[in-house]
């Protein structure tokens, strides 16, 4: 279920005029009952993936990260999910229109191209034995983790009651799927005012008494522990510890590609040349090249 760029274009100014319910604004769904399976089962726990980035542009790193196995997490309790073969309930593709460290640059692809890019990139997302994924994507307008597992419970909570399928009765999980330097920001006290601050907001991001989202970190390149790579271990232990932040492993040969490596590759060598294409799903190589994005303007 796409929507016209016109749509698309209406909803980016609503949510960045501040006129969106909730500060999210739904763009895409590949079905109507999205995140709820096409038929809708016994009121059950959805484990919602959510991959939250900038998508300047979606990269194969990108969608290793979505297309990852859902992780056995340890030390599993009355709100907590071990891996029991399945994939993901529901998989979202979350641009934010407020980062906490970037903005947007002369050069960059604008945000309607960023959605146009997720709608192409969202028919490259599996689940399991390869059947299609159940994906929606949306904007945000929140430069926090913590304050987007926020509003996103809300917005599914507003969603869920108007549906004719109970599912009022339904507990959404929220799982984000970052990289090292994702979480190396969800664990410094500068983005929360004070390290009490933060405590207290991580703690209601991820307790099973709060929010009960969880946090899924892909290792980096060459790393071959949390401590390695950057992150504040004696913070982020605790939470790895008890299961609420999980480590995981992509192909090595995609977990160095980068958004900017992209950007930085097209702007000094030119869209003529192949060595950019390597780190984006064809579909989005060509849309980058049809609109000349991230070319040398000098």
């Amino acid at each position: 279920m796409s929507l016209p760029s016109t749509s698309a274009a209406a909803l980016l100014q609503r949510i960045q005029h501040g006129l969106s319910k909730h500060s999210v604004e739904f763009v895409y769904s590949s079905h109507t009952l999205w995140p709820l399976p096409k038929t809708p089962s016994l009121p059950q726990q959805l484990r919602v993936l959510v991959l939250d980035a900038s998508f300047n542009p979606p990269t194969l790193a990108h969608l290793a990260l979505v297309n990852s196995p859902l992780p056995r997490f340890s030390k599993p309790d009355a709100k907590s999910v071990v891996d029991d073969g399945h994939d993901y309930d529901a998989k979202l593709l979350l641009l934010s229109v407020r980062n906490a460290d970037k903005t947007l640059k002369p050069g960059d692809a604008t945000y309607l191209q960023r959605l146009d890019m997720l709608q192409i990139f969202a028919q490259d997302i599996i689940q399991n034995d390869n059947f299609p994924a159940n994906v929606a994507i949306a904007m945000v307008d929140e430069p926090t983790f913590v304050g987007k597992s926020r509003l996103l419970q809300a917005f599914f909570k507003s969603r869920f009651a108007t549906s004719p399928h109970n599912s009022k009765d339904y507990d959404i999980q929220l799982n984000f799927i970052v990289g090292f330097d994702t979480l190396e920001r969800l664990v410094q006290p500068r983005y929360y005012g004070s390290e009490e601050q933060m405590s207290i907001a991580l703690r209601q991001f991820l307790s099973p008494e709060g929010d009960n989202s969880r946090v899924v970190c892909a290792r980096r390149a060459l790393s071959t522990s949390p401590s390695a790579s950057g992150v504040d271990f004696a913070i982020a232990s605790k939470f790895i510890s008890s299961g609420r932040i999980t480590i995981i492993d992509i192909d090595d040969d995609v977990k160095t590609y980068s958004s900017s490596e992209v950007r930085d590759t097209i702007h000094q060598l030119g869209l003529e040349a192949d060595a950019w294409r390597k780190f984006v799903p064809q579909g989005i190589a060509s849309y980058i090249e049809r609109e000349g994005l991230y070319r040398s303007t000098s």
